[in-house]
């Protein structure tokens, strides 16, 4: 059966081991740490890179069909929609692997990040999950080979839109990033997301 992988917050636990020189997220350039070459991962410029580096890569965007959950079978990775709405539902089988976590520290980046969440009326901001490879490539040890489905509230794509000729940027999409920059192989993202899901009447299952 494949591995479907679910991400919300990130929960205290032991730390796995790592299981490649690439398991630790963050720690590139920028603040993020998860910087595309100069530019900001959320910039125009570093969104432009990350949909060619995708294109490349052959990700695509995948639509759920009648005859399955996957359309062709491909285990899922969802990101984080956070605790509540995780709570309140997410697709079948999903196992959760968070993409962010909860601000930790009081770095000035930090700080400031905080700060930024503050001014929107958002008590709790995140942050990059140092440990996002580390626990995916627990669940898929070999990345070479085993294909994934990200999905998020919105899904992404990399078609043009009327405001963006490189297509829709979102968690799913800079997670699909992360992860052909870590060697997998074999990535999509759900179209639509959980959004468009759930729209259709397709299952979903909660936590007891």
């Amino acid at each position: 059966m494949p591995v479907v992988v679910r991400a919300q917050q990130q929960q205290q636990q032991q730390e796995p081991a790592a299981t490649s020189a690439t398991t630790e997220l963050g720690k590139g350039e920028g603040p993020t740490g998860l910087n595309v070459g100069r530019f900001r991962p959320t910039s125009p410029g570093g969104w432009a890179e990350m949909a060619t580096a995708l294109r490349q890569a052959n990700v695509s965007s995948q639509l759920p069909t009648a005859g399955g959950a996957w359309g062709c079978g491909l285990p899922s990775l969802e990101q984080r929609r956070g605790p509540l709405r995780a709570a309140q539902g997410h697709l079948p089988d999903a196992v959760n692997v968070p993409f962010y976590q909860p601000i930790q520290g009081w770095t000035p980046w930090q700080v400031a990040r905080r700060v930024g969440y503050a001014m929107f009326g958002i008590s709790q901001g995140t942050e990059v999950n140092p440990k996002f490879l580390t626990e995916l490539f627990e669940l898929v040890p070999e990345p070479a080979t085993t294909p994934v489905v990200i999905y998020c509230n919105f899904g992404g794509s990399l078609e043009p839109t009327k405001n963006d000729k490189n297509g829709q940027q979102t968690r799913s999409m800079v997670a699909a990033y992360a992860l052909i920059a870590s060697g997998f192989k074999n990535v999509a993202v759900l179209k639509g997301g959980y959004f468009d899901w759930t729209a259709q009447g397709r299952d979903i299952e909660t936590f007891e």
